[in-house]
């Protein structure tokens, strides 16, 4: 006889997301503070073991706030959510798009929250790249927004679905401004996509009108309609978005023009737009420059196919693969030009953009870290050859590559290895010892490096740091020499002691930054072909300075190098 399946073995991911709701429920009862409701949650997924953020938790709320507990308290409770990354903003963005976009009308108030939500998260991409169950969160909002059957992607690229993101909720917003302002479908020309096709029509959304006046009603919904153009104006104005923008320009020419289409008429004819502070001619400016940014991209592409030697690295991964990374040269363009203060460091800036292209080209960490330093050393081989004016740009681009690119690598690389250890000492294993702890990309890193030591042409060092290349070089010549390290020599070289085959190139700088960093150390002095055959590499003149006491007796002058020698050797009696 067979017995009855126990209530233990009810899955243990729908028992806990059920033990969710029912706090939730408790907290929307109460009106409790969110931040403690937030704490409660995490611990219990935590506890759990549940990968945050919970795509699964971010859709089970959603479908039990919309629409029967949707007040204030739950709207909190959304943010805090998204913003602690309990659940994955950019996923919320897109469940609250189909839900509430489509009856803004009946619903003024929960739209205007969810604009309020736009602006917070979809202006802050690269901090949402990273997340462990990236794939799944990609493919959630692919499956929710329907993106592959719209855009007829087959793959379902992370990066791909980011770019069609952030077009569908810009195009979202652009339909329901223009149908607001009853100039959607006065136009046969103009197919409205997302304000017939939503996916949730089926479900009774309660009118919230009947407790307003008429009055108040009109104010919220021009105010939404204001709302909505102005975060229109910041996806067009917003460095990170723009770019994306760019992509669809460049690889979706159908769509954009549909979208041009309609900016063009919301431009034209929208009564709100000419009192707002960015009115038609700040929207057509911005679509223009994308226009003109894409233009700029393939003349620049072209400018450097025709100046730029194509390396070993282009010819192996093929001659579009350099034009993956395109964005990171006119970003450092810009940066170098310094015509604007951005609100951003240019760390920041760049930071963000390599996440976002690592993202979008759905790259490995090794050939993001190799466009990056690719980009930043063309940018040297285009201004070594420039007349100097009244600012030296030769020395802006050593500064963007040692200085701000090393930066960029840097935080990329300890980014990783902090979750790794906040993650190891969560563990129940961890006995409160702390070790370091490395991550891939440190590796990748490494691969990089040595793949661009292969770009020999882009490694030239210019003719001003000519002479710190070298003694970069001498310093791994003698560090593999067994030379005594940190005795000063290397410091008080000059070209004289230089020997003609110890040349150092670009590549021996970069080394010698990320060795500052403490993103490499001095293993990398033993890579193959780092450091060339011992043969006549140690300049005669370093045994010169072996005796140093010797030397100061002699009547030699106390040179800095000399005084660490002393210092490091005990006088003989």
């Amino acid at each position: 006889m067979a017995s009855a399946v126990p209530a233990q073995t009810i899955d243990a991911d729908e028992l806990l997301l059920c033990s969710i709701l029912h706090r939730t429920d408790f907290a929307l009862q109460t009106n409790a503070n969110p931040n403690v409701w937030a704490e409660e949650i995490t611990s219990m997924l935590h506890s759990s073991a549940v990968t945050l953020p919970s795509v699964e938790l971010a859709r089970r709320l959603v479908s039990h706030f919309f629409w029967n507990c949707h007040g204030p308290t739950a709207w909190k409770i959304l943010d805090v959510a998204a913003s602690r990354n309990i659940i994955p903003p950019l996923l919320l963005l897109a469940l609250l798009s189909t839900r509430i976009v489509y009856c803004r009308r009946l619903q003024p108030i929960a739209y205007k929250l969810y604009l309020e939500l736009v602006k917070l998260h979809a202006f802050t991409l690269e901090t949402h790249f990273n997340s462990p169950n990236n794939q799944m969160i990609m493919e959630s909002i692919d499956d929710v927004l329907k993106l592959s059957q719209i855009y007829g992607q087959k793959d379902c690229e992370p990066g791909v679905v980011l770019v069609e993101f952030v077009f569908s909720i810009l195009s979202q917003l652009l339909e329901a401004s223009l149908d607001d302002e009853r100039l959607l479908y006065n136009i046969p020309e103009i197919k409205p996509r997302w304000l017939s096709n939503s996916h949730d029509m089926d479900i009774d959304v309660p009118d919230c009108n009947n407790r307003m006046h008429r009055e108040q009603k009109e104010w919220l919904l021009r105010e939404n309609t204001k709302l909505a153009i102005e975060i229109i104006v910041e996806f067009l104005q917003n460095k990170m978005t723009s770019r994306l923008l760019s992509l669809v320009h460049r690889n979706m020419p159908l769509h954009w023009g549909s979208f041009n289409y309609q900016m063009q008429l919301l431009a034209s004819n929208s009564s709100l737009l000419r009192n707002l502070k960015h009115n038609a001619n700040t929207l057509l400016s911005l679509m223009e420059n994308i226009r003109v940014g894409v233009s700029h991209e393939r003349n620049t592409k072209s400018k450097l196919e025709s100046n730029v030697v194509v390396t070993p690295t282009d010819q192996s991964y093929g001659s579009s693969w350099s034009s993956l990374w395109l964005p990171i040269d006119l970003l450092l363009e810009d940066a170098l030009d310094g015509g604007q203060v951005a609100a951003f460091s240019a760390i920041e800036i760049i930071t963000g953009l390599v996440k976002l292209l690592h993202s979008v080209n759905g790259s490995k960490w090794q050939n993001t870290f190799l466009g990056l330093w690719t980009a930043a050393l063309r940018l040297v081989q285009r201004e070594r050859d420039s007349k100097a004016g009244p600012i030296p740009r030769l020395d802006t681009c050593m500064c963007l590559l040692l200085s701000i690119t090393t930066h960029v690598v840097a935080n990329i690389v300890e980014e990783e290895e902090s979750e790794l250890i906040e993650e190891a000492e969560r563990g129940p294993s961890n006995q409160g010892k702390s070790k370091q702890v490395l991550g891939k990309r440190r590796g990748e890193l490494i691969t990089s490096l040595l793949l661009l030591g292969n770009s020999q042409c882009l490694l030239i060092p210019p003719q001003t740091v000519l002479m710190e290349a070298n003694q970069a070089a001498a310093k791994a010549t003698k560090f593999v020499s067994r030379n005594p390290v940190g005795s000063g020599y290397v410091e008080s070289l000059t070209m004289d002691d230089l020997p003609t085959n110890c040349s150092g190139n670009l590549l021996h700088l970069i080394v010698e930054a990320c060795i500052a960093r403490n993103i490499l150390d001095t293993s990398a002095y033993f890579w193959p072909g780092y450091v060339k055959p011992r043969s006549n590499q140690i300049p005669s003149s370093i045994s010169n300075h072996v005796d140093g006491w010797s030397s100061l007796m002699k009547g030699s002058q106390l040179t800095p190098g000399l005084v660490d020698v002393l210092v490091a050797t005990p006088a003989s009696r």
